[in-house]
């Protein structure tokens, strides 16, 4: 039985260059370059502001800027529904608050 370290020495490794037009390519059995990642577009949406259809990532990208919005972070989403309703209460007493101030200071005691 022949093992990949027996045939190593075998294996006839050639780096000549070859000329074409223009470019010089060496020639290899192996490459030390990977491949390039490779990820696929966005499926098509409808916009939920809009209700327009949105194709691709460029597109995706231009309807974010567009209504000024972000892609939620991760986790972002369970903060919200954990203290989104407490937040919302706050800001509400804090205009609340504002509102009467203003109105407090028109009023001649």
């Amino acid at each position: 039985m022949n093992g990949y370290k027996d045939n190593y020495s075998k294996i006839e490794w050639s780096h000549r260059p070859v000329k074409t037009e223009k470019r010089v390519y060496l020639e290899s059995k192996r490459s030390h370059l990977s491949s390039p990642m490779v990820s696929g577009d966005y499926e098509t949406y409808a916009c939920p502001i809009t209700g327009r259809q949105i194709e691709g990532k460029a597109a995706h990208n231009a309807n974010l800027l567009k209504h000024d919005c972000r892609i939620q972070e991760k986790g972002e989403f369970e903060d919200v529904k954990k203290n989104g309703q407490n937040r919302i209460n706050a800001e509400m007493d804090k205009a609340i608050d504002k509102s009467v101030d203003a109105i407090a200071s028109q009023i001649d005691f």
